[in-house]
């Protein structure tokens, strides 16, 4: 057990999220990182000593850029956290669902304000919809007052996104996409889409973009090569930027962390759980997720 330091709390940890970063990690896709690494980035516990929460409450653990990718992280027992970087649970939400509660759901809440610069009604295409950062991305957008589109790439898919909310669900394995979003915005085009997902797709993406409108890549589970038409992209004036939450400041994460926690706290964030595995059984998660067959996140209980 470690001890407690200034301006850091000691949590005992419940549960942890196998996500995308702990895979890149761990099959080399961020280059070398030191080993040996305790894994995960992302959870939720108890806190045992804190000058910030009383022992025994429930948090959210956000890992930033360090935890869980340059020092050992939390797939163990214990951990000691700065304290800004911890979130108090409401109480509707279990271990599990906290654990899945931020590093997608920051990510998707400061990429719509503070890159997309999102406003009132407007309309959102999410492609990836039902996985982690594409779900967070779905009801982060609809808790701040848009019209959220879904792409999914199964009848299975499309039926959990409508159940989630979704304004509208765009099926890729039955609709064309440009003219399914063509249809819903009677020829004009989504104000933003946000994409976590990347690779091939992602011209298609661009081009049911509107003139003048705005597409942020946020991730490339389906591939780190993409490409554009130039022509759609001149023509239109469209923006194109991404953003990366680990990258992003201690400050903006940790009011991003407050903004999470208020929009629980209202019933408005409540994150999906696929499946759930122990920690002896950590592979068949891993496996679950590369088989991009989940639909939410994949915790692991520790």
């Amino acid at each position: 057990m470690p001890s407690r330091r200034d301006g850091f709390a000691l949590v005992r940890m419940h549960s942890a999220t196998i996500n995308q970063l702990a895979n890149s990690l761990r099959t080399g896709g961020f280059g070398a990182p030191p080993v040996p690494l305790v894994m995960g980035n992302e959870g939720a516990g108890t806190v045992e000593e804190s000058s910030r929460f009383p022992a025994g409450t429930r948090v959210a653990v956000y890992g930033h850029g360090d935890i869980g990718v340059t020092v050992d992280g939390l797939y163990q027992q214990w951990v000691r956290v700065p304290e800004h970087r911890l979130l108090e649970l409401p109480d509707a939400l279990t271990f599990g669902e906290g654990a899945a509660l931020t590093v997608n759901y920051l990510t998707a809440y400061l990429a719509l304000t503070q890159v997309a610069h999102l406003e009132k009604g407007q309309t959102v295409l999410v492609s990836g919809a039902t996985g982690g950062v594409g779900g967070a991305v779905m009801q982060t957008s609809r808790a701040l007052g848009t019209r959220a589109i879904a792409v999914v790439s199964t009848p299975a898919k499309a039926r959990h996104a409508a159940r989630a909310g979704a304004h509208a669900v765009i099926d890729l394995s039955s609709q064309n996409l440009n003219q399914a979003v063509a249809e819903l915005t009677d020829g004009r085009g989504v104000d933003l889409a946000m994409d976590p997902v990347g690779g091939p797709r992602l011209g298609e993406l661009l081009r049911s973009v509107r003139r003048h409108g705005t597409f942020v890549s946020l991730g490339f589970t389906g591939g780190k090569q993409a490409e554009i038409d130039v022509v759609d992209l001149i023509v239109g004036e469209k923006h194109v930027t991404a953003y990366g939450l680990h990258g992003d400041s201690e400050d903006n994460t940790a009011k991003g962390l407050e903004a999470l926690g208020r929009l629980a706290a209202e019933g408005q964030l409540h994150p999906t759980i696929d499946s759930t595995f122990a920690l002896d059984d950590f592979e068949q998660g891993f496996a679950r997720l590369t088989s991009r067959e989940a639909v939410g996140s994949i915790v692991l209980e520790l």
